[in-house]
């Protein structure tokens, strides 16, 4: 019985897991679709893509460790203007680099930045660190976006090229776009490695109990810190493609306080607990204000709706709600499968599907000999059914 429900739990893992399946079906849309498309379309799911990396990256520090950043467009804007400082065609001895050394340059700095505001977070939590995130926005609104030579504003004539680096040019926007896809996927695969790390664990374990984490030696302090220049990292990248995908460089505008709203909106509406669901709502976000334009539709409504429906959806968001949806119907076919009847299952009757090992059943009204939740089951072979903390919404 025990080998059946593990098979039946590999074969029906609908969550989770690798994100191979996804990726390969994402992969396949991209080559099949965009070149059936309009080049307006295709550079609006290129920029959709960059804002999925964004988004990756402050889910992070939203998901992971439970913090709450207002500098994403202030991060994002520092990159593409370092970037495309260093870039651009030469107008000092400083310009003129190679794209990935300044694209290098451009993710360090924002990494840098990120990290270096959350070094108060040893002492401070909360509201404080969305005081100080949103302190670093507005600096760096009213410094670094305020110089004409580096963001390449105020009526100065300034080309960013399209990157041409081992070999290829991707000066066209269909090139251009499968370079961002191939930066999105990486990074998507990168996350995803990180989260099931113990790294990325650590991180988890600090957003749901910090004395825990403590407990059992891991730094709160010093995993915020990387969380924060992580995510800065991954925003930074983003913004690196950002500078030649205008070809020049973009108004401030694009990265002022209210744009870090918008983008703070995507997790909070997607969840941090499925990639594809902050693709999907990345990618909707860029097209769904172009798609309306006739009406009217601002982003910045459209991100002021997400950030409340997002809330009220639930700390899950979207993405989370669906993962549990899939989760019970996946339980409901395991035992059926294995001929128990759900409907005869007491209501408390938990199945872990979630974790590495064979599928858990626990039921909170069977109470075990050392005092935790436990069931066991017998045909032909023993099989413990044990109990397991409760699943952690995202």
């Amino acid at each position: 019985m025990l080998k059946k429900v593990s098979a039946l739990a590999a074969n029906l893992n609908l969550l989770g897991g690798s994100p191979v399946p996804g990726l390969v079906l994402l992969a396949a849309l991209a080559v099949v679709i965009p070149p059936l498309l309009a080049d307006y379309w295709v550079f609006l799911v290129t920029a959709g893509l960059l804002t999925t990396i964004t988004a990756m990256g402050l889910a992070i520090i939203v998901g992971w460790v439970g913090e709450v950043t207002l500098a994403g467009a202030g991060l994002l804007g520092a990159s593409v203007y370092v970037t495309g400082y260093f870039y651009r065609v030469g107008e000092s001895r400083l310009n003129g680099w190679p794209f990935i050394p300044a694209a290098l340059v451009g993710v360090l700095f924002a990494a840098f930045l990120s990290g270096l505001v959350a070094i108060p977070t040893a002492r401070f939590s909360g509201i404080y660190v969305m005081v100080l995130t949103l302190g670093l926005q507005i600096t760096l609104e009213r410094t670094l976006f305020s110089f004409p030579w580096i963001i390449g504003g105020f009526g100065r004539n300034v080309i960013v090229n399209r990157p041409h680096f081992l070999g290829l040019s991707f000066d066209s926007d269909l090139s251009f776009f499968y370079l961002c896809l191939a930066a999105a996927v990486g990074a998507g695969l990168f996350v995803h490695m990180l989260r099931q790390s113990r790294h990325g664990r650590a991180m988890n374990l600090i957003r749901t109990d910090k004395r825990a984490a403590a407990a059992v030696g891991i730094s709160p302090w010093r995993y915020k810190i990387t969380a924060f220049a992580i995510g800065g990292g991954l925003i930074g990248l983003a913004g690196a493609f950002t500078a030649p995908l205008y070809r020049s460089p973009p108004a401030i505008v694009q990265f002022v306080a209210f744009q870090s709203l918008f983008l703070l909106a995507i997790p909070v509406v997607a969840g941090t607990r499925t990639l594809l669901g902050i693709a999907s709502v990345s990618i909707a976000f860029a097209l769904i204000p172009q798609a309306l334009e006739s009406h009217h539709l601002s982003p910045y409504l459209l991100g002021g709706i997400g950030l409340i429906a997002g809330t009220i959806v639930g700390p899950g968001g979207m993405g989370g709600n669906l993962l549990e949806i899939l989760q019970k119907k996946k339980e409901v076919a395991i035992l059926s499968a294995v001929g128990m009847d759900p409907r005869e299952l007491p209501p408390d009757l938990d199945l872990d599907l979630t974790g590495d090992g064979p599928p858990v059943v626990t039921a909170a009204s069977a109470r075990g000999s050392n005092g935790h939740d436990e069931m066991v089951a017998t045909d032909g072979e023993e099989i413990v059914l044990r109990a397991r903390p409760p699943r952690l919404r995202a």
